[in-house]
């Protein structure tokens, strides 16, 4: 389990959703921020997601989506079966 994570018991599934000021991962039982440090992803990695948030509503919605379902597969092959990644799209 993650050390800062959400108040669920255990949850392994988990959404990649930007916004203005918070970490990009979220709780996809109860909707908590969580620590993109918790996570066991690489540096550059972490790097484009935060980019990515940085990009949030500057960048037409398509390109921002495009973005992020590139960057949910990365954390998906980094992450391995042990982790649930969904990817929001804005509207």
């Amino acid at each position: 389990m993650l050390k800062d994570a959400c108040k669920c018991e255990f949850t392994n599934s988990y959404k990649l959703e930007a916004d203005f000021v918070a970490d990009p991962i979220w709780c996809n039982v109860c909707g908590w921020n969580l620590d993109i440090d918790d996570f066991p992803l690489t540096d550059n990695l972490k790097d484009e997601l935060y980019q990515w948030t940085k990009q949030y509503k500057k960048i037409p919605i398509n390109e921002h989506n495009a973005i992020g379902q590139n960057l949910a597969g990365k954390m998906r092959e980094e992450l391995g079966s042990d982790y649930k990644i969904v990817f929001i799209t804005d509207k």
